[in-house]
């Protein structure tokens, strides 16, 4: 049986074009989220990035280097088998960072970096090589990532 590229390839990562605190690729929640932190999302946008980071918060596993912020500098990769779902999930994400002129590949890779965490969705790696952050637009402050919904967070009506 021949082994084509899907079967070299079972992890799968949302990821901007631009590096972020932990010397990667930044993911896709974080990518909005810096759009929402610089006020650059409409209200009916910010809330629907809330719906969906709320929907997988309630559905995935939160992985434990999450609960300090992440202080190891892990990075979050969707298993192909079970990614399908969720990707479609995230195509809204991904709409909305086109629209802000953000560009967002999906990534494959058949070993994204040192395994500190599992679950049956999604593997946490640190990665193998770290480059110096991108320089973000004004008022975008690169920040730990935060564990629960961000709701909380959203503007208020003046």
């Amino acid at each position: 049986m021949n082994a084509g590229p899907t079967a070299r390839t079972p992890y799968l990562r949302l990821q901007a074009d631009y590096i972020g605190r932990v010397g990667v690729e930044v993911g896709i929640f974080v990518a909005v989220d810096h759009l929402r932190r610089k006020s650059l999302l409409t209200p009916e946008e910010e809330e629907l990035y809330f719906d969906i980071d709320d929907w997988f918060r309630e559905h995935l596993p939160a992985p434990p280097f999450y609960a300090d912020g992440n202080s190891i500098g892990a990075v979050t990769w969707f298993k192909r088998a079970t990614a399908g779902a969720m990707l479609a999930r995230l195509e809204p994400l991904r709409d909305l960072l086109t629209v802000y002129g953000v560009r967002c590949d999906l990534v494959r890779a058949s070993d994204p970096g040192t395994l500190v965490y599992e679950d049956e969705y999604q593997v946490g790696v640190i990665p193998r090589v770290r480059k110096p952050a991108t320089p973000l637009p004004p008022g975008v402050v690169l920040g730990p990532t935060t564990s629960g919904s961000k709701r909380h967070l959203a503007r208020r009506p003046d």
